[in-house]
């Protein structure tokens, strides 16, 4: 390139990491190793592949330019999906249109300046744009920025004009104008002014996120491809019906989404029809409904609107292959009421009876804090779910529900340390003793049941949760597992393969478990794909690494094996505390799967006999 200064004009990004100062001062090195791999796997690759160009990295920030604003919308709308689907650090975009002086590698001017004025007023994990970039997308993209108003920047003497968009950028289906519905289109414009929000204002700091990953049984992660049989045919017989996350005209847009996770659960005990996890349906949001249905792998989608105060209740729009229908909104007393009344509208719909339920209705305000306490677990945030949990006792103790997401909390299956895995199992049973049967009690039952020894009372609790809650991707994941650690192969694909048709956009749970199931059946390389799959959404993700470390190790890639094992061996981790992760059964004799695993184990260096 010429020394020569050059003037273009170009849409200038600038990107920033969220509390960076208070994250060095708790952990320096650790911030600046999340930071650098954040740019280097992330944030590089998706500028340079929207035809971007990086100028400079700043420590925690990355300034860039585009040919286009759409460009850099995109690339922001890939960078800040991945981000919160990976629970990587949090993140802020400023963009702009303006023009630059490039000169020595480096660009000048006050829409530089602007860019980064821009990025302090983005909302965690959105983007804000100038007047003159949001020129640039009105009506071209489906979505509806927030109009800020003026605000006054430093070192620039005219006031500018603010537009920000928010959670819906993690869902940016495409920004390119054809991939815009007519009524989309028009949603977009004009920009909508922020309002005060109404009673639901204790929910809206518990952002619901797009395909989010995180706490155990939750969140929403690309499908696994290959994952073994088909669903049994009498699973396949059942229609599948994705719920998609309902929007709001008024009312706050994070109560009318986790308002869609409380029909869906209210559908968990209905045999007649299959229904999408709360999960692969977050995953959805925001997407026109061809994609959708393409996404979730069905044609049946409901779709809901809260065209008034939530208790107004919620339009539903039911799109089968036979044609839409629309179901008017019905006023309800409660929020629990407005959950149960969509839920009744939509059996109604496809001709099956609502299973009445013995449960006293949730008063308004403890609903909110759990509604609130499964986002924050689901983009996992763990401590603020555990506010959220304890407000909700505060408001009704003994809550059952509250209570079973206090012991998924505490169980912490997915990112715990193995050494302590069956005596947390063994507290969060105890923890739920006297608890109705729900999904959350069987689950955690059934687990704790397999670390005590008792690998048919383990099964008989899955195989309850599966008669009971039909629809519970999570029971169907468990269930597959536990089949597979008693030998049951054929019986554990097809359960996983049900878990994966009801949650078609997995968390990183699920590939973890499904390591070591291909582990178990001899596939060690399958395994090892598996594994990989689950660190990279989730590097702490403790038995996936035992998988890995254990499976390089038997394919003989000792030095693979080896760094894969230092994380463990780094934190104290014995041979027989990482066997003991893996609850085998009868299963434990010369030549078995557990024996294969301690072999790998010590060949790959954890301290302990084989």
């Amino acid at each position: 390139m010429s020394d020569k200064p050059q003037r273009r004009l170009a849409a200038i990004f600038v990107l920033d990491v969220s509390g960076f100062s208070r994250l060095m001062a708790e952990d320096e090195a650790g911030t600046l190793n999340q930071v650098l791999a954040q740019q280097q796997s992330l944030i590089a690759p998706a500028i340079r592949s929207h035809g971007g160009r990086i100028i400079k990295l700043m420590g925690d920030g990355v300034l860039a330019i585009f040919p286009s604003v759409i460009s850099a919308v995109e690339a922001a709308a890939g960078i800040q999906a991945a981000a919160a689907r990976n629970r990587h650090l949090q993140l802020r975009i400023g963009i702009t249109l303006g023009e630059v002086l490039i000169a020595q590698g480096d660009i000048y001017g006050d829409d530089v300046n602007i860019a980064a004025r821009l990025e302090a007023l983005a909302p965690l994990g959105g983007v804000a744009l100038s007047a003159e970039a949001y020129g640039q997308v009105r009506g071209r993209i489906p979505y509806a920025f927030e109009d800020l108003g003026l605000h006054e920047v430093k070192n620039i003497p005219e006031p500018v004009q603010v537009y920000v968009l928010g959670d819906e950028l993690t869902s940016l289906p495409g920004l390119h104008p054809v991939a815009a519905p007519e009524k989309a289109v028009q949603a977009a414009s004009p920009p909508r002014r922020r309002a005060g929000r109404p009673v639901w204002l204790a929910l809206a700091a518990f952002t619901v996120l797009a395909a989010a990953g995180g706490g155990w049984w939750a969140a929403g992660m690309p499908g696994l491809h290959g994952a073994g049989q088909a669903a049994s045919g009498a699973e396949q017989a059942r229609p599948l019906v994705a719920v998609l996350p309902f929007t709001a005209a008024s009312a706050s847009p994070e109560l009318a989404q986790a308002l869609t996770g409380e029909v869906i659960r209210a559908l968990a005990a209905v045999p007649g029809l299959a229904v999408v996890a709360p999960a692969s349906s977050r995953a959805a949001a925001g997407l026109p409904q061809n994609q959708a249905a393409k996404l979730l792998g069905t044609e049946f989608l409901v779709s809901g609107h809260m065209p008034a105060a939530p208790l107004q209740g919620i339009r539903l729009d039911i799109r089968s292959p036979s044609g839409q229908a629309t179901l008017p909104p019905r006023p309800q007393t409660s929020l629990s009421a407005v959950a149960s009344a969509v839920a009744a509208d939509i059996l109604s719909s496809f001709s099956q009876p609502m299973r009445k339920v013995a449960a006293s209705p949730v008063p308004d305000q403890a609903l909110m804090q759990l509604l609130a306490a499964r986002s924050m677990l689901a983009a996992g945030r763990q401590q603020e779910a555990r506010l959220a949990v304890h407000q909700a006792l505060l408001l009704v103790l003994g809550l059952t529900e509250a209570l079973v997401l206090q012991a998924e909390l505490d169980l912490e299956l997915l990112t715990g340390p193995l050494a302590s895995l069956p005596q947390r199992s063994a507290k969060a049973a105890q923890q739920l003793e006297g608890l109705p049967e729900t999904p959350g009690t069987l689950r955690i039952r059934a687990l704790a049941a397999q670390f005590s020894g008792a690998p048919d009372m383990a099964l008989t609790h899955a195989r309850t949760l599966e008669r009971s809650f039909p629809n519970d991707a999570d029971g169907h994941l468990l269930r597959a597992w536990l089949l597979q650690m008693e030998g049951q192969g054929t019986a554990a694909e097809a359960a996983y393969a049900t878990a994966l048709r009801l949650n078609p956009v997995p968390p990183a749970l699920y590939r973890s478990l499904r390591a070591s199931m291909l582990f178990d059946a001899g596939q060690e390389e399958a395994a090892v794909a598996s594994a990989s799959e689950a660190l990279a959404l989730e590097p702490r993700a403790q038995l996936a690494q035992a998988v890995l470390c254990a499976g390089l190790a038997t394919l003989g890639r000792f030095d693979e094996a080896g760094s894969a094992c230092a994380q463990l061996q780094a934190e104290g981790l014995t041979l027989d505390q990482a066997a003991g992760a893996f609850p085998y059964g009868s299963r434990a004799g010369p030549g078995s799967p557990l024996q294969r695993l301690r072999t790998g184990f010590s060949l790959a260096g954890l301290p302990g006999r084989p």
